[in-house]
């Protein structure tokens, strides 16, 4: 019982990330993969992924100095912040 729970609780999970996609080439890569007209590895689809470059510490702090910025002008209504659900969105 238990495990049927997990693979509810996975299949929902999925479907949720398949509806968030904005990239055609993914859902397409997907949808092969679901009828069987493709061989395609699971690698193939992080093709569009941009590969990861670490930060430098200044660029860091830079980017710390920046929000702490626009979060003081927030507060100080010189500045209009976002709403929880566009944040949401964003992610």
């Amino acid at each position: 019982m238990d495990n049927s729970m997990e693979l509810e609780a996975y299949k929902a999970e999925l479907a949720r990330e398949i509806l968030m996609s904005n990239s055609r080439q993914l859902l397409d890569k997907v949808k092969m993969v679901l009828h069987g007209e493709s061989s395609v590895n699971i690698n193939t689809v992080k093709e569009d992924c941009v590969p990861y470059t670490p930060r430098t510490k200044s660029e860091v702090l830079d980017d710390l100095k920046e929000a702490c910025e626009e979060a003081r002008l927030i507060r100080e209504g010189k500045a209009k912040g976002i709403s929880a659900e566009d944040l949401l969105n964003e992610l």
